[in-house]
């Protein structure tokens, strides 16, 4: 243990501040985090949960390799069983999809003329486990369906951008670039955005060692949004709300989907992996936004840019009171802009509460969530995040449950939170991406917990 040494807190706060700065540059934060880039989605799949994420069976699996023997991936040994990446579950994933005499879609890219949803996660109070819901969302979608996610991590503490960073992603640096540049409100002289161009708004989307996930990182440049946003408001520019919703719909308008998944086989049948490669990155299939725990005027940009707000909520009496906060005020303002601006459409498709942190084993927990049903209905889910040690154990490490790799005595917790993971994804995916087909997890969630 290092020694201590004993140092008198500065009286003044500027001091204090100060001090507090410098004492941080000389603590070693950085470590802990590295070592997670180095290690990033180390984690390898078996067979079995191979073909459990493709939704087939093992035999079925075997037989895929067929035909595309010289660029299956062949997986590697690990003890007796043959283990497989993320980027091989992805190509494998991509093999099978373009077969399109399949009579099952194992390949949900977006088509042409769809358009780009958007899901915000959002709430007013901090350790409801927003972060790591939607950390696990954009995964879950990337490993379940092949989609290729957007992450926007518009919070300035920039959280979520430690759960997709790995060695070669440039965060938390001079020359990163946020949402701010993507909205082109990076100007604080209070004149209206000014988008960039397309190709750099889509040069600001970063690669993440997460196969078809790529990410705007957060950073402290997030803050500089509500002060630009506000100095516009102060020189009469009144559309704040729209800067978000504009910027992904440029973007979206000049990089739409082309390739299909039959468009992966050439003329001969083979299998062209460098067009598949290329359109893992021509466009998105669906944004995702982890939100600050605020309502500044940046923040509430991605709720208005959304197409589905999910807010992630624990189940606590002080916790809920910050749920009747945000919907009030957040109501307010929804009414103000729907009286200034009658034209404007909100976000159509589904919006609900997630409960988060419950403790399935306690009444008090569980009756809360049946409360908040009896009165709200579908606007509260019946499907939930459990308290569990094994989202502890991985979030230490900045990992989600589908990257963290237990020791021997976590397996079971590891492959119980797992499990809840899956449920609460298909369940968030039922409300608000209905064209892709359910997995079953939520069911059996709802049927284990609620008897139904």
């Amino acid at each position: 243990m290092a020694d201590v040494t004993t140092v008198t807190s500065p009286a003044d706060l500027r001091a204090f501040v100060h001090a507090l700065s410098d004492m941080m540059s000389r603590v070693d934060t950085k470590t802990f985090r590295e070592e997670t880039f180095e290690q990033r989605i180390a984690r390898r799949f078996t067979k079995r949960e191979v073909a459990a994420l493709l939704g087939i069976d093992v035999t079925f699996l075997g037989h895929s390799a067929q035909g595309d023997a010289d660029i299956f991936p062949k997986g590697k040994k690990q003890g007796r069983e043959v283990t497989f990446s993320p980027a091989e579950i992805s190509l494998i994933r991509g093999i099978i999809g373009s077969k399109t005499r399949l009579k099952r879609q194992h390949l949900h890219w977006r088509k042409p003329g769809d358009r780009l949803p958007v899901i915000s996660f959002g709430a007013l109070k901090g350790g409801t486990g927003k972060t790591l819901t939607t950390a696990h969302f954009a995964q879950y979608l990337a490993l379940t369906y092949g989609l290729r996610v957007g992450v926007i991590d518009s919070d300035p503490q920039a959280t979520c951008t430690l759960y997709f960073t790995g060695s070669d992603v440039d965060a938390f640096s001079e020359t990163s670039r946020t949402v701010m540049d993507f909205m082109g409100v990076q100007g604080l002289d209070g004149h209206p955005p000014t988008l960039p161009q397309s190709a750099e708004q889509n040069s600001i989307w970063q690669q993440t060692p997460w196969p078809g996930v790529r990410m705007i990182p957060g950073g402290m440049d997030v803050m500089n949004g509500d002060t630009a946003l506000l100095r516009m408001v102060q020189r009469g520019y009144r559309r704040i709300y729209t800067s978000l919703r504009d910027a992904i719909d440029q973007w979206s308008a000049a990089f739409p989907p082309v390739t299909s998944p039959g468009d992966l086989r050439r003329a001969d049948g083979s299998f062209d992996f460098d067009r598949f490669q290329a359109a893992q990155t021509e466009t998105l299939d669906v944004i995702v936004i982890d939100q600050q725990p605020s309502m500044t005027f940046m923040q509430m940009c991605g709720p208005l840019a959304a197409d589905s707000l999910v807010i992630p909520m624990t189940m606590k009496g002080f916790d809920l009171s910050t749920l009747s906060v945000y919907s009030s005020s957040l109501a307010s303002y929804l009414d103000v802009i729907s009286e200034t601006d009658p034209d404007f459409r909100f976000g159509a498709q589904d919006h609900f509460v997630l409960p988060t942190i419950v403790q399935g084993d306690n009444d008090k927990d569980v009756m809360q969530v049946a409360d908040l049903r009896a009165h709200g209905g579908d606007m509260i889910s019946e499907v939930w995040y459990d308290r569990s040690a094994a989202v502890a154990n991985a979030a230490e490490r900045y990992m989600s449950i589908y990257e963290y790799t237990p020791t021997d005595g976590r397996r079971t917790s590891a492959k119980a939170f797992t499990e809840n993971a899956n449920a609460v994804n298909d369940y968030i995916v039922g409300r608000t991406l209905p064209h892709l087909p359910s997995r079953g997890f939520s069911e059996n969630f709802i049927a284990e917990r609620w008897g139904e």
